[in-house]
């Protein structure tokens, strides 16, 4: 490298993109590079994109427009990159649309950034995109129909080879330490790609076919970071309880990778997202109830609960399959904690349709739900096959809908809180305290962290609590989050379990 640069790397979308992020920041500094919060202030300007929903593509090419702009007419050595889902589904269509863009950077390929930033600085444009999906969005565009038989293997049990994609992930920087307090909590990559071809998602043609890791190589990675002082581990996958690898005469299940990592001395917490309905078996649940420290919650979205609906996604459950698997949840973890996601104003979606979702809401009590309006994704299966039919005004009516139908499930489930005690892992000062209302003492600040049923929990208490354990009294609670007072006495117990 010929001299270092000041980079600016903005995230959109999921946890998997924030985890992308970190291990190329860490990637990034280990290459000589110094990470900044100040866009303007950047020698390099990334935004690593989803590409899930259109919200997420219009925001990264409002971004990009800005950039080339100020590229163009002030800062012409300014080198700017797109890296991650939108990078890989656009792909060098970028450079045509954007005309100042230096990168282009696939999911799977990212840890080639520092050579590209290099050569960028050098002068020369990089595309570095994962052939895999590249294959698939190809087949898709040819012959529809032959990528959908091949589908239909996958779906019947095929399985993409097992395979050392981690080599981003195996060279993290355990030491580092998010800004303005201590690391506690770390996401742990299990899982890559999707098999699942739901028709209104583009990530199996944008993270390509499903791969996990060798646990082996898992359970080093969390050994390390325990060492290094995190507590809380949350293993994230596109489908994480697809998680399957075989290798020396064995098959490790999600199960038993589950039960590896939880072994891991010092490990205080662990959690995993995000599942899927299909996959959720009996073996899953057993090993949480089982183990002390993985945590009572689940995110497990239906996205709708109309049969109809449910079929035209490709998701393979009736709705009495997730209302089963529900009941089978609260009857093996007690106190288990559900959140879920929903998409309204699918094609066909009627009324009746609209009404199941709501009914499941209320019959599941979930803890929130996400709620988004359907927008067709270019080379998805619905949007080649199934009308956008659902007027806009009639999406958005149904979104708020929902929404008001998850405020009183979601308040109800956190004032029944009201009077226990928590265990809450401080993340630090809350964004909200101002908000709020609240009005601390000279030594306190409005504190927020998270439950083991992933509640989000505000209390006064000193900011060097960031980081550490503490059991709070809650006393209040609105649809989103708990309020409470920190308990001193040692030995308090959290009464989630």
């Amino acid at each position: 490298m010929q001299f270092a640069m000041k980079v600016y790397l903005e995230t959109m979308g999921c946890q998997m993109n924030r985890l992308d992020s970190e291990l190329v920041a860490d990637a990034l500094r280990a290459a000589g590079h110094e990470m900044t919060d100040d866009r303007h202030a950047a020698d390099v300007v990334l935004y690593n994109t989803c590409s899930v929903r259109r919200h997420a593509e219009e925001k990264a090419h409002s971004r990009l427009g800005a950039d080339g702009r100020r590229k163009a007419h002030h800062r012409p050595r300014l080198i700017i990159g797109v890296l991650g889902c939108m990078a890989q589904r656009e792909g060098e269509a970028l450079a045509d649309k954007f005309r100042g863009l230096d990168i282009i950077c696939g999911p799977g390929q990212l840890d080639r950034l520092p050579e590209l930033i290099e050569a960028a600085a050098g002068g020369t444009k990089g595309v570095a995109l994962d052939p895999d999906a590249m294959t698939a969005r190809r087949d898709l565009r040819a012959s529809p129909a032959k990528a959908e038989s091949q589908i239909s293997d996958l779906q019947s049990g095929g399985h993409a080879a097992d395979g050392d994609f981690d080599s981003l992930d195996l060279g993290r920087d355990f030491s580092a330490s998010p800004a303005g307090g201590a690391r506690a909590q770390a996401y742990v990559r299990v899982a890559r790609g999707c098999d699942n071809f739901c028709t209104y998602c583009i990530v199996p043609l944008v993270r390509g076919p499903e791969q996990s890791r060798r646990p082996e190589r898992i359970v080093q990675e969390v050994r390390r970071l325990v060492e290094s002082g995190v507590s809380e581990v949350t293993p994230l996958g596109q489908t994480v309880n697809r998680y399957r690898f075989s290798g020396g005469g064995r098959t490790t299940s999600f199960a038993d990778l589950l039960a590896e990592v939880s072994d891991i001395p010092a490990l205080r917490r662990l959690r995993f997202v995000t599942s899927h309905p299909l996959d959720f078996t009996d073996d899953i649940l057993r090993v949480m109830a089982e183990r002390t420290n993985i945590c009572e919650y689940i995110h497990l979205p239906p996205q709708s609960g109309s049969d109809a609906v449910l079929k035209r996604m490709n998701r393979r459950y009736s709705r009495a399959q997730y209302d089963e698997l529900i009941d089978r949840a609260r009857a093996t973890v007690p106190g288990v904690v559900l959140a879920g996601d929903f998409i309204v104003g699918f094609p066909g979606e009627t009324e009746q349709d609209h009404q199941a979702s709501a009914e499941l809401i209320r019959r599941s009590g979930f803890k929130n739900s996400f709620v988004f309006k359907y927008s067709p994704r270019p080379g998805t299966a619905a949007a080649r096959n199934l009308p956008d039919d659902v007027p806009d005004e009639t999406k958005r009516r149904r979104n708020n809908e929902l929404l008001a139908v998850q405020h009183e499930v979601g308040l109800a489930h956190h004032r029944s809180y009201i009077g226990r005690t928590v265990e809450v892992l401080v993340e630090g000062p809350s964004r909200l305290a101002g908000r709020m209302g609240f009005d601390p003492a000279d030594d306190m600040t409005q504190l927020v962290g998270r439950s083991r049923g992933d509640h989000i929990v505000h209390f006064p208490g000193p900011e060097d609590l960031a980081g550490q354990y503490v059991h709070v009294l809650v006393e209040e609670a609105t649809a989103l989050v708990l309020r409470g007072r920190r308990l001193h006495a040692e030995g308090a117990e959290a009464a989630e379990r």
